[in-house]
């Protein structure tokens, strides 16, 4: 992943050559590195002229064994009126080389926006080699993973894996930062890629056992099966889990300790869920204060979109920090 402050229009370059040499890496040709770079400018001149300056966050994607880039734009400017106006072609937000966000929204194989008046923008693109997104997943996912302000090491991580029935996800928060809790974050997602076929409370247990000669960490495990309206949870340290139902939000209680070290016998509970629901994770690296009642229509967004716009109003910005936002595709 790669972070790039945009605070006057001089940044936009230097974002933009970034963003070229992360495509190329993808295995985009010179077409489609240059569409990436197009979109990249405009959301980096859209931050300076109508955010007030913001991030621009562009990471891999994949899916089907091919690699695409996502971008996000993240601003707390003055927001977006009308979104649907700013899509129509011919209009430009911002005198760019395009022709603003209906120019993103057509070179992208993906385009969400979600802004309200005074609450800022926030926007997603999604890019892949020779315009061709792979059929859609089975489920949605939108994660960011940032290191400690000045650190290049990141102790938080998270994996997971798709059941018959759901998906099993674990979130991971390295004890401390740095190079030492990376590691420990590294070694519990061996573990997990392992025997993540193992019940969930047994998987904790490993996990503990496996994490003894390292720092130790904070880990949420949940297992979500929709069809049976119901997710399973063991969670040790402060990972926090949250099942969003019809926008009502019921996060899931963890257990003291230090997996690796000192934990007391973990509790396997039991959650309802319904077909449509939401799983958010994230690491104390974000506040815990969000209120997605502040966000209407949010939810309705791509996970990524979600994790986005957690992570630009709840990051505390002074430990690395984890978001991810989980949902079965809907039909």
């Amino acid at each position: 992943m790669q972070q790039f402050s945009i605070g006057d229009p001089s940044a936009v370059a230097p974002a933009r050559r970034g963003i070229n040499t992360l495509a190329g890496s993808l295995g985009f040709d010179a077409e489609d590195t240059g569409r990436a770079a197009l979109v990249a400018t405009e959301i980096g001149t859209n931050l300076v002229k109508h955010g007030g300056g913001g991030e621009l966050i562009a990471q891999r994607i994949s899916h089907a064994g091919r690699s695409g880039l996502e971008l996000l734009g993240l601003d707390k400017g003055p927001g977006i009126d009308d979104v649907a106006k700013c899509l129509r072609d011919g209009y430009s937000t911002s005198g760019s080389p395009g022709t603003g966000l209906g120019a993103m929204e057509r070179m992208s194989e993906r385009f969400e926006i979600y802004s309200r008046p005074g609450q800022g923008t926030a926007v997603l693109a999604q890019l892949w080699p020779d315009s061709r997104a792979p059929a859609e997943p089975r489920v949605q996912i939108g994660s960011l993973v940032v290191p400690k302000p000045g650190e290049t090491s990141c102790g938080d991580s998270w994996c997971y894996h798709e059941r018959v029935e759901g998906v099993l996800v674990v979130g991971i928060d390295g004890l401390g930062h740095g190079f030492a809790a990376q590691q420990a974050a590294i070694e519990a997602c061996r573990v997990f890629d392992a025997e993540n076929h193992r019940p969930v409370l047994r998987l904790m247990q490993m996990l503990h056992e496996a994490l003894r000669p390292t720092r130790g960490a904070a880990i949420t495990l949940v297992e979500v099966d929709w069809d049976a309206g119901r997710a399973t949870s063991v969670a040790v340290g402060n990972v926090t889990a949250a099942l969003v139902n019809d926008g009502e939000v019921k996060r899931i209680a963890s257990d003291n300790g230090i997996v690796g070290h000192v934990i007391a016998r973990p509790r396997e509970l039991q959650h309802p869920c319904k077909p449509d629901s939401l799983l958010i994770l994230h690491s104390d690296g974000l506040t815990s204060s969000w209120q997605l009642d502040r966000y209407p229509g949010l939810t309705q967004h791509h996970p990524a979109l979600i994790a986005g716009v957690l992570h630009r109003d709840f990051r505390r910005g002074r430990d690395d920090s984890l978001v991810v936002v989980i949902r079965r595709t809907p039909s």
